[in-house]
């Protein structure tokens, strides 16, 4: 028997005629994918976090700090772009789940891994680094996570026998039968993957959407360095900024309703002392 629900998921189910049927009109995340670009500028932005740093009491910030703390708020403000696709049906995530990419060592021959963390609504600028840095640390080190254990055990098999796994893996997903610790193991399985090119010294990225998982959104951060913004007279200064890429499963909502959630996390990057908790103790707004 084909269950109703979801361990990570509840059915969406007052939408409009057309977005229901979008998921059979385009039933891979690569049919429906959307790329949008957002240039930020970072000077309230540096000089918060200077100030924030500026207090040895408070554990260091940095920009992808505020960034991942942004994106979060953002998702839990604007639950209709946390939501995803699965069995040709339109499900609302119940968590903010945020998966960053991990270089372990900086070489040509390095592993890469992708690490997940839950961020509630109530975590500020402080609590959402503790948990990435947990989550970079635990990427970073010797142990294998749980999702590289699962594949390592899995590429061990004949490849007919990893086609068959495959198979069964995306049948059980589409009827709702897969077994919630897969999914609670598994980064694709998040609101959105960041990965930050930038700490390599490169510009962001315009990423693909993984068919695997449900993530409906993918996030390239570039390099931080000057950049030219239009003043409000309509000329051009040169300022600190960055470029993020995204990548977005269309299938999940309007093009207005994403690019207002997209604003939202631009607002919060731009002035990052909207998103200070009074358990931040964070230096506010500048004078």
């Amino acid at each position: 028997m084909f269950h109703r629900e979801r361990p990570d998921g509840t059915r969406v189910t007052d939408l409009p005629r057309l977005r229901r049927i979008m998921p059979f009109i385009m039933p891979r995340r690569a049919d429906a994918v959307v790329y949008f670009e957002q240039r930020f500028d970072l000077t309230q932005t540096l000089e918060y976090i200077d100030r924030w740093n500026a207090d040895p009491a408070r554990p260091r910030l940095t920009l992808f700090h505020v960034l991942l703390t942004a994106a979060a708020r953002m998702l839990h403000e604007r639950p209709r772009v946390n939501r995803f696709i699965a069995g040709r049906r339109v499900w609302q995530r119940k968590t903010v789940d945020l998966s960053v990419s991990v270089i372990k060592t900086r070489h040509d021959d390095s592993a890469l891994t992708v690490v997940k963390q839950t961020v509630d609504a109530t975590d500020g600028l402080a609590a959402t680094r503790d948990l990435i840095e947990q989550a970079t640390v635990s990427g970073r080190g010797h142990e294998k996570t749980a999702s590289e254990k699962e594949v390592d055990l899995v590429t061990r098999l004949p490849r007919f026998v990893i086609d068959l796994l495959v198979w069964l893996q995306r049948r059980a997903d589409h009827h709702n039968l897969l077994p919630a610790s897969l999914i609670r193991n598994d980064p694709l399985y998040s609101s959105m993957v960041i990965t930050n090119l930038g700490s390599i010294g490169i510009d962001a990225a315009w990423h693909h959407m993984y068919e695997h998982g449900t993530v409906s959104i993918f996030t390239a951060i570039g390099k931080a360095g000057p950049m030219q913004f239009e003043t409000e007279d309509g000329g051009l200064e040169v300022r600190r900024g960055v470029i993020l890429r995204f990548a977005f499963d269309e299938r999940v909502a309007d093009g207005y309703y994403a690019a207002r959630s997209l604003d939202l996390l631009q607002r919060y990057a731009e002035q990052p002392w909207l998103l200070e908790t009074p358990a931040d103790n964070g230096p506010g707004a500048p004078i």
